[in-house]
């Protein structure tokens, strides 16, 4: 069993990312991250999605909107942002509060700026094999660590636990085009007090 970590990973795409910054002429790309409401976990989400930006020289801003706002005013809020020239990416703290109808946000945001393969174009390219698509981060992540390590998927059997759009459906997607890798035959659910994070 080879033991795989993400670090190493995560430094040689910061060298990527340095080398590619010293080829802008202006200024870095710049991540939008939008929070609704005080949730712990989404404020410690974007405190660490903050450091790693500026560990890698690029820039973030943070917009925060109180729990209790319409759905019609967070739709006003979103749209400047997604429309602004200076925002490259966008980052949505999710779930929303149930006021927020979260399918029209992600219908609205910018295929290109969306980060988290959330628009239901992105989804679609995803599922379609079309590499211009963004795939969700973590789903990604586990490729880009794969290949990082060198480990060849070729004649493997990949087996997925979890079936979410977050990771293990488009997962699944981005296996199947990678060569000669095969899913599993059939959905796997494993007993509760075997489940690992991997």
């Amino acid at each position: 069993m080879e033991l795989i970590k993400g670090a190493p990973v995560s430094a040689k795409i910061k060298e990527e990312v340095g080398a590619m910054l010293e080829k802008i002429n202006g200024p870095a790309p710049k991540l939008a991250i939008i929070r609704v409401g005080e949730n712990p976990d989404d404020m410690s989400y974007e405190r660490g999605a903050v450091k790693k930006m500026d560990a890698f020289g690029l820039r973030s801003q943070c917009y925060t909107f109180p729990a209790d706002i319409t759905d019609e005013a967070f739709k006003k809020e979103f749209t400047a942002i997604n429309e602004d020239p200076d925002v490259s990416g966008i980052l949505l703290l999710r779930p929303l509060p149930k006021q927020i109808c979260e399918k029209d946000i992600e219908a609205m945001i910018d295929p290109k700026k969306d980060l988290d393969g959330i628009s239901p174009v992105n989804i679609a390219k995803v599922f379609s094999g079309d590499s211009t698509g963004f795939a969700p981060c973590t789903a990604e992540a586990v490729i880009e660590v794969l290949k990082a390590y060198d480990i060849s998927m070729e004649g493997k059997r990949a087996a997925i636990v979890g079936r979410s759009m977050v990771v293990g459906r488009p997962l699944s997607m981005l296996l199947l085009k990678e060569p000669s890798a095969t899913p599993a035959p059939k959905t796997f659910q494993a007993p509760a007090n075997r489940l690992r994070s991997w």
